[in-house]
């Protein structure tokens, strides 16, 4: 499960495009070795984070993001109120 520490819309559509880019650059590769379940895995975890970003709540993005698989944590400094 990979862990995300944000949950802005920002975030989450720039992480998505980014396992995106990295999908499209592996493809080959996964294809060669008989891997491509490693890109169906990667479009997955895109498509959750896209899901999450539509969201209009934060809470719904968390939810989405935990129902899919992906952890979100929130900073110890951000829960106890010691940052902004």
């Amino acid at each position: 499960m990979e862990t995300l520490y944000t949950v802005t819309r920002e975030a989450l559509t720039r992480e998505a495009a980014r396992i995106e880019a990295h999908a499209a650059e592996s493809l080959r590769a996964w294809a060669i070795l008989g891997m491509m379940d490693k890109h169906a895995d990667a479009l997955r975890k895109a498509r959750i984070l896209r899901n999450a970003a539509e969201a209009a709540s934060v809470y719904t993005r968390r939810e989405i993001l935990r129902n899919g698989g992906l952890g979100v944590k929130t900073p110890k400094a951000l829960r106890y109120g010691h940052l902004g």
